[in-house]
């Protein structure tokens, strides 16, 4: 049988948000409350028909997709516990989704076998832009890695991008960063 979410819904109602760490809202928003008419949740099996591809694809090209496909690797990736954590804001109006975030886990043996956190697809729709949504997930991200034990957080991003997560404590520390494309 598989899973309506793709992590346990209670982790993110969990997360305490009493100390924001430094980012500061003109809003008091919140993982449990991002807004009106929004909700965040993890990511759902049935997120497909409810826009995210359109959302990521406002972040990098998704690719032709098919529901099926999409079901397959939700269900492949949910049975893989404790190691991805995708959540989302909804507007729950339209049943749009407007926000989302990954944090991968990655188990180590280093460091006493150790977790390492990555967050990853942060995207904001461009009609929900300026709402404070980006610094929400990201901090949410932040407070969710932390909780799950990871010693470090990472992430990749283009360099206008390094002062917006520099707010974080995310920090460029000159490691060479490599990657070859297939």
């Amino acid at each position: 049988m598989s899973k309506k979410y793709i992590f346990d819904e209670a982790l993110l109602r969990e997360l305490n948000f009493e100390d924001q760490e430094g980012i500061s809202f003109n809003n008091s928003i919140t993982q449990n409350d991002p807004g009106e008419n929004l909700k965040m949740r993890p990511l759902s099996r049935d997120d497909y028909n409810h826009g995210y591809y359109k959302l990521l694809a406002q972040l990098s090209a998704p690719g032709n997709v098919t529901k099926e496909e999409f079901e397959s690797r939700f269900d492949e990736m949910a049975a893989c516990s404790d190691t991805y954590y995708i959540f989302v804001i909804e507007d729950t109006n339209s049943h749009q989704l407007v926000a989302s975030c990954t944090v991968a886990v990655e188990k180590k043996f280093i460091r006493g076998c150790c977790r390492r956190g990555r967050i990853e697809d942060v995207v904001v729709d461009e009609a929900y832009r300026g709402r404070e949504l980006g610094k929400l997930i990201v901090l949410t991200g932040k407070k969710l890695a932390r909780k799950l034990g990871c010693y470090k957080l990472t992430l990749d991003c283009s360099t206008e991008k390094i002062p917006f997560y520099e707010k974080f404590g995310l920090r460029n520390d000159e490691c060479n960063f490599m990657v070859i494309r297939f």
